[in-house]
């Protein structure tokens, strides 16, 4: 019975412990530069920080920081590698590398959509108007405590049936 109690409480506890901000950014301003062959740069101006997971707008102002996402090199409309880094102010508040994404452009419009490489941080979007300009940044998302409960979860169902095949 304590064993099954144990299991329990490390299952609600998983996603309590996974509890993270998801955080959606505004940037207008900067300039998309580079070149398909070397990779493209957006560098833009936040204005606005919102954590979604309290709907609290957290910060919004002319020129909050900077928002810097690079591409690797671009073939096909395809990329991998990158980076994208959040500035507010001197301070990173946010940065993670991308494992890939695409590269389109359609109604005088280039659309950059990425895949960030921290573990289940998901996806980020940015419209560059026809002039180069940044219209609008789009959401970082960290994972979901529902999901990361279930992962641990099962986890913990894999090493209980270890643990027994080794003890027989």
């Amino acid at each position: 019975m304590r064993r099954v109690v144990l299991l329990a409480v490390l299952a609600l506890a998983l996603p309590t412990a996974a509890l993270a901000d998801t955080i959606d950014y505004a940037n207008t301003g900067g300039k998309l530069t580079g070149s398909n062959a070397t990779g493209l740069t957006v560098t833009s101006t936040l204005t606005t920080i919102t954590d979604l997971t309290t709907n609290t707008q957290i910060a919004s102002g002319a020129h909050l920081g900077s928002v810097v996402v690079t591409t690797g090199v671009v073939s096909g409309g395809a990329f991998t590698g990158g980076s994208i880094t959040i500035w507010m102010g001197s301070t990173v508040i946010f940065s993670s590398a991308l494992t890939g994404g695409t590269v389109s452009t359609s109604n005088g419009l280039t659309l950059i959509n990425a895949n960030l490489a921290c573990f289940s941080c998901g996806t980020f979007q940015q419209v560059i108007s026809a002039g180069g300009l940044v219209t609008s940044g789009d959401t970082v998302v960290t994972p979901e405590p529902g999901t990361l409960g279930l992962l641990g979860t099962g986890l913990v169902g894999l090493a209980g049936i270890v643990r027994r095949k080794m003890r027989g």
